[in-house]
C-alpha cells in the first residue's frame, strides 16, 4: 500500500493561521507515514492493505513487514476512543510492536511484551484490540494470535465457492490488565484461500437507515469480486463499505487487510515438518 503525503507548510504565527489546526495536520501527517509505505514481496502471496479514517485521525493501526526466510508479519489494531488521545495510543502501539518484534521469540511472546508496556501508557478507560500473525509461504501456515480482535477470516476455496473459518480471540486485548497470557495459533493456508483482516468500524458502518453494513455483505463484496488481484478487492470492498453508508455519518475507522495464497507458495510438508494446528478446526 502507497500512501500519498502531502508536504505540509511551516506554521508561523504571524501569518494568522490557527496553531491547533496546524498541530491537528501534523499529526494526521504522522499517521499516515507510519501506515506501511513499502510492499515486500513474499513468494506466493498476493496482499494489499488500506484504511479509511472516519475523521482526521485514526484509532486504527496496520502495518506488514518481511521477515527471516520470507515470511511475512501483519499487525493490526483498533485503540478504544476517538481523536486525539486514542491517535496517540495507536501511535505508541505502533512504536512499541515495531521496537520489539525483532527479538520477539513467539508470537505469543510479542503480544505479552506489547501488552505489558501498552499497559504502562493506556488510560484506565481505554484500550487496543491486536491481531499479530507470520505468513509461513514455504510451509504453507499462518501462526497468529488474536488479543481480543474482531475475528479474522480465511477463506477457503472449494468446489462449492468459499468456507469461511475465522480466528477466534486467543487472549484478552492489550493494555486491559497489568499481566496477560497469550497464545499462539496456527492454520494451514492451501492455495486459492484468502486471508482477511479488517477491523470493525468496516461492518459497522451503517446507511442512511441506521441500519449496518454487516460480516456477510463484506464476505459477499469480497467473493464477487475474488478472482480480481488483492488491491483491486480491497479497493472494491471499501468503496462498496463507502457507498453503503453514503448520507450517514461515519464514526468509526475502516481498516482491511487481504492476501490470498498463489499456487507458486504450494509445498507438501514432511513428516518432521509438520506443525500441530491450534485453536482452528
Amino acid at each position: 500500500m502507497m500512501i500519498g503525503i502531502q508536504q505540509s507548510h511551516k506554521y508561523n504565527p504571524a501569518d494568522g493561521a490557527d496553531s491547533r489546526e496546524w498541530e491537528m495536520e501534523m499529526a494526521r501527517e504522522v499517521q499516515h507515514r507510519a501506515f506501511p509505505r513499502s510492499h515486500p514481496q513474499i513468494a506466493g502471496l498476493d496482499y494489499y492493505g488500506d484504511w479509511r479514517p472516519a475523521s482526521g485521525l485514526s484509532s486504527d493501526y496496520l502495518d506488514y513487514f518481511e521477515l527471516p526466510e520470507g515470511n511475512l508479519g501483519l499487525a493490526m489494531g483498533d485503540v478504544a476512543g476517538k481523536g486525539l488521545a486514542a491517535a496517540l495510543l495507536t501511535s505508541n502501539l505502533h512504536g512499541l510492536a515495531r521496537a520489539l518484534r525483532p527479538g520477539y521469540g513467539s508470537l505469543a511472546g510479542l503480544a505479552s511484551a506489547i501488552d505489558e508496556l501498552f499497559y504502562e501508557v493506556c488510560p484506565d478507560s481505554s484500550y487496543a484490540t491486536m491481531f499479530i500473525a507470520r505468513h509461513d509461504p514455504a510451509r504453507r501456515l499462518l501462526h497468529y494470535v488474536n488479543a481480543g480482535h474482531e475475528p479474522p477470516v480465511v477463506l477457503r476455496k472449494t468446489a462449492r465457492g468459499y468456507w469461511p473459518v475465522e480466528l477466534e480471540p486467543t487472549g484478552p486485548v492489550i493494555g486491559m490488565l497489568r499481566k496477560s497470557s497469550f497464545e499462539e495459533g496456527a492454520i494451514s493456508l492451501a492455495p486459492g484461500d484468502i486471508l482477511v483482516a479488517y477491523t470493525d468500524g468496516l461492518c459497522e458502518t451503517v446507511n442512511a437507515h441506521g441500519e449496518p453494513w454487516g460480516f456477510q455483505r463484506m464476505l459477499a463484496a469480497i467473493q464477487a469480486s475474488s478472482f480480481r488481484s488483492a488491491r483491486d478487492i480491497v479497493e472494491r470492498v471499501l468503496e462498496t463499505a463507502e457507498q453503503y453508508g453514503s448520507g450517514a455519518p461515519r464514526y468509526d475507522d475502516m481498516t482491511l487487510w487481504l492476501g490470498r495464497v498463489e499456487d507458486s507458495a504450494s509445498r507438501t510438508l514432511t513428516f518432521d515438518e509438520s506443525v500441530p494446528l491450534q485453536a482452528v478446526a
